[in-house]
This record gives C-alpha cells, structure tokens and sequence, in this order.
C-alpha cells in the first residue's frame, strides 16, 4: 500500500482538526500550509508547516516548490479548509483512487453542499464516474500528475488558480479523471461572489485567459460510470444519459437548467461536437 498526503491550506476557522480521529490509525498523512497564524495544533497528528500569507494556491504554489517532501507520497489531496468530511471518508477516497488508478480525482460533494458545478456533486446512481473535469476546489493527484502540472501553477497570478482545472484535464489528454461519488464530502460556504469588484474582475479574467491561451474549456462531462465493484458499468450514451438524470434528480427543484445542461454537454461529448459554454454558476 502507497503512502496518500493531505496537504491543506488552513486559516484559524479551518475545519482539518474534524478530518481526523485522535487515536485511530489512518491511511494518510497531514501537513498544514496556512495562510495565517493558527492555534496551537496540541495532540493533533499533523505538521504544521511556515505561514504563507496571500490565496490558496499563491502559499501551495510556493510550498510545493520548496518542500520536496510531498513527492515521498504516491497521492496528495490539496482541499480547502471548509470542507466537512471524516477520516473514514479521506481513508475510503485515497483508497478507490488508488484502485480505480485516477491521476486527478475528487470525492463527490454531498447533496446539501454549496456547489458551483453540478458535475462535482454526488450522483447516487454510481460509486465513482469518469468525467471531463475536477473541480479546483478539492482536487487529489497522483504524485506523478501532481509533478506535471506543477508548473500550470504560474499562470495564476492572482493565486485564487480559475481556470487551472480546466487546463490540467487537457494537458492529461482527458484520462484518468475521475469524482468518486461514493465518498462524499460537505462543503459548507457558499460560492460564487466576491466582496472586492476588482479582485473579482481580475480572476475573471485571468480565468479566460488560462482558457483562450491554452485552447481549454470546461467539460462538465461523464464518459462512463463505476459501479461499487470498481468495475466500469457498460451504458451506452443514451443509457449513461438516463442514469446521470435520474442520479441528479435531487439538484433539479433548486435550478432546472441543469437537465439541459447535462443534456447539452453529453451530446457534444458523444456527438464529437464543440462543448457548449455553461452558466455560471452551473
């Protein structure tokens, strides 16, 4: 059995003391990057790395490129510090994307989940699905896709990396992708505003211009399911369509674009045809 890195970036309200269960073994290890000083982490089983000021990936950016301890580990997961989720689950997701062989891969966003994305949320007619896109928010990689993609890093000035998880499926040529639905976790802030108007202009645009000078898009696309057997589920596009739907089904009441937008980005997938631009957010 590989050794799996969670490496987060923390500030003093983070959720990570409630990832771990003091005194039972698990399968991983902790490091803490934060952005501020935090409390004193007494009897927590973790490292505690220097204070990096400035936004998730500016600290993970520079830490990643500093210490080499993190390529000791076959799988790091770089989450963000408002996810509620148990050392059970964190154990349970290294352990299918090991199994599955994902290179970037992310557990599933609980159903009652602030969320951005409707591909990053759970779909409950699968264990885990193929899919086109993983979203920043809680990305894992394998040791070798994480040294690959380091260096997509740079092009986030802003540090807040929009657009980063659009460019790193590409340059993995759409393979090995995975969102491991059945090992969900909750995140509890909402998404999608900004306080400062600036700020927000400038990681939009940043944000497309990662896309237009990469020739990169979002693919909110499924290619195929995974059963709980870790084995693939034979569903033709049309079959795989009806499942996605009736998995989502929930997320509907609250915003029924997303039937046409899962309709919309299948067919271009199956069809061969551009991805259509989706919603923001969607």
């Amino acid at each position: 059995m590989g050794k799996s890195l969670v490496l987060a970036r923390v500030g003093r309200n983070s959720l990570h003391r409630g990832w771990i269960d003091q005194g039972k073994a698990k399968n991983w290890d902790l490091y803490l990057c934060p952005f501020q000083e935090i409390p004193p982490q007494d009897g927590l089983d973790c490292t505690v790395g220097e204070v990096i000021p400035g936004p998730k990936w500016t600290g993970l950016r520079t830490l990643l490129n500093e210490w080499k301890g993190w390529r000791e580990y076959d799988y790091v997961w770089l989450p963000d510090d408002d996810i509620f989720a148990s050392q059970d689950t964190i154990s349970a997701m290294f352990d299918a994307a090991r199994a599955l062989d994902f290179q970037l891969f992310a557990p599933a966003l609980h159903e009652s989940s602030h969320y951005a994305h409707y591909v990053a949320m759970r779909n409950q007619r699968f264990f885990a699905r193929r899919v086109g896109f993983v979203e920043i928010m809680i990305p894992g990689f394998s040791r070798a896709a994480l040294e690959r993609l380091l260096p997509t890093l740079d092009q986030s000035s802003t540090g807040w990396g929009w657009g980063l998880d659009s460019l790193w499926p590409k340059l993995l040529d759409y393979k090995g992708l995975g969102i491991i639905d059945g090992v969900p976790v909750l995140h509890t802030r909402a998404v999608g505003k900004f306080r400062d108007e600036d700020l927000s202009r400038r990681v939009m645009a940043e944000s497309d211009r990662i896309l237009t000078e990469n020739a990169c898009g979002q693919r909110m696309v499924t290619f195929g399911g995974i059963g709980p057997d870790l084995k693939d589920m034979e569903f033709g596009p049309d079959e795989l369509l009806v499942e996605l739907v009736r998995g989502w089904q929930y997320l509907f009441d609250g915003n029924p674009r997303l039937l046409r937008w899962i309709v919309e980005q299948q067919e271009a997938f199956f069809a061969g045809k551009p991805y259509p631009v989706e919603g923001t957010p969607c």
